[in-house]
């Protein structure tokens, strides 16, 4: 029986990878860019202001 669970997680498993989340990954990726690569031909920069540097003399605690 051990042996018949190992044999069964060993095919279920990566045959469920494949079919549930390789495509999610898929369609998120097709869907949004999360990490904003695509450029933006309107930007005339892309530099990110931030707020002021907290901690002592202003540097990062």
């Amino acid at each position: 029986m051990p042996t018949l669970r190992r044999l069964a997680a060993g095919l279920l498993l990566p045959v469920l990878y494949v079919l549930v989340v390789v495509p999610v990954g898929l369609v998120t990726r097709l869907v949004r860019d999360p990490l904003r690569r695509r450029p933006d031909r309107a930007a005339t920069s892309y530099w990110i202001t931030t707020g002021p540097a907290e901690g002592p003399g202003g540097r990062h605690s």
